[in-house]
């Protein structure tokens, strides 16, 4: 396959995440932020309850060919990591966490991956029109799963169930309409559309809209004799799935970006 549409970059932007602790694979996705004229820093951006709890993490990503550069499809490079080498969100209850990748591609030059500048998630309501009813895209390895021959991840598309832009219960969030499993959480949601697209109220433009709005955290549940809750089962739920997804929104992604660069002494450049 050509990788010439922005739809087939995303195909690689993805890591999958297993916890060698509990045996839940979640999803992980690769971003990279300006700190500078010439520099910027990697990171896998991800949920926290995908990593914590563990000492040992398994990446895996797609191999590339030394010779030509190539994803060689079917064949995956999983990389251990060892200890708490990851950041969160300092509020304890947004779900997002990142991974310095740094000494990952330093030691590794055998990974095939597709970095999303963290420009994607950096807009203003002013500059990109985004309704109360959205389609949204999001990729990942639900209940583990992907292409067993090729080893690339899951496409899955679903609505906005709450506007984006509109946190939900007044948290950084909103809910998607959309089959979320476990193994979604840590999935990049994206507004992907080509060819034509709204641009404002009463104007449709003609092209492509690209950009990253959130990340899949949870799905909600009902239980028989319960309110709705929140269900971070890895494999198997034992309630009805309402196919309605929390999903973390783009604000909270960077400031968790934000805070893991601090750490690192350093300071995101905006845009």
């Amino acid at each position: 396959m050509k990788i010439d549409t922005p739809s087939k970059e995303l195909l690689f932007s993805t890591v999958r995440i297993s916890n060698a602790r509990s045996g839940a694979v979640g999803t992980g996705f690769i971003t990279q932020t300006p700190i500078g004229d010439n520099l910027a820093v990697p990171l896998i951006v991800t949920n926290k309850h995908v990593i914590e709890g563990t000492d040992k993490l398994i990446l895996g990503f797609l191999s590339k060919s030394l010779e030509t550069g190539e994803p060689e499809y079917g064949k995956r490079n999983d990389i251990a990591l060892h200890g708490g080498t990851w950041v969160g969100h300092p509020d304890p209850q947004v779900d997002v966490a990142v991974i310095p990748m740094a000494g990952i591609i330093n030691a590794y030059k055998d990974l095939f991956y597709k970095m999303i500048p963290s420009a994607l998630m950096e807009f203003t309501e002013d500059e990109i029109f985004i309704d109360a009813v959205e389609e949204i895209t999001f990729i990942g390895y639900p209940s583990g799963h992907q292409d067993p021959f090729h080893l690339t991840p899951i496409i899955r598309r679903g609505i906005s169930a709450t506007p984006i832009e509109m946190p939900f219960g007044g948290k950084k969030m909103f809910l998607v309409d959309g089959s979320v499993f476990g193994g979604s959480s840590g999935s990049p949601v994206f507004l992907l559309n080509e060819g034509m697209y709204r641009s404002g109220p009463t104007n449709v433009s003609t092209g492509n809209r690209m950009v990253l709005v959130g990340i899949i955290a949870a799905s909600i549940q009902q239980l028989t004799d319960e309110p709705v809750v929140a269900s971070h089962v890895p494999h198997i739920a034992l309630t009805r799935d309402l196919d309605l997804g929390i999903v973390f929104n783009r604000h909270a992604i960077l400031e968790t970006i934000d805070t893991c660069i601090e750490q690192m002494g350093g300071r995101r450049t905006r845009k």
